[in-house]
């Protein structure tokens, strides 16, 4: 069971800067940019590949005690039976990237990155 993984510069980038600007740590970011993927749908067969040149997350690290729910949410989301291997990492990871992506977004266009985080439904 693989319990470590590598994201790619650009999602570290992003972290960092998060972490600067709202004092958020990468284990709280990576949840929160897991579950703003989540909200964009499955994969399916379209995970882009990307380098591992960024932060090293443990499992451990990313999920904590929620792990088994992370798992529950991203296999509902898949729509199908995953595996351990293709969960994690290589599902958690695509969710860290396009998260990262999406949080940089709501960081870059919103006045106020917390209020409009908690936000998210209103008009959908």
């Amino acid at each position: 069971m693989t319990v470590k993984l590598r994201t790619s510069k650009k999602t570290m980038d992003i972290f960092e800067s998060l972490k600067k600007k709202e004092s958020l740590e990468p284990f709280v970011l990576s949840k929160i940019a897991i579950a703003l993927s989540i909200r964009m749908g499955p994969f399916g067969d379209d995970i882009e590949r990307t380098d591992n040149e960024g932060l090293e997350l443990n499992r451990q690290t990313i999920f904590g005690e929620h792990d088994l729910l992370f798992r529950c949410l991203i296999t509902n989301n898949e729509r199908r039976v995953i595996s351990e291997n293709e969960y994690f990492p290589k599902l958690v990871k695509a969710h860290l990237e396009r998260g990262a992506e999406l949080l940089a977004n709501e960081k870059k266009y919103s006045r106020n990155f917390y209020t409009n985080l908690c936000n998210l439904n209103e008009g959908i």
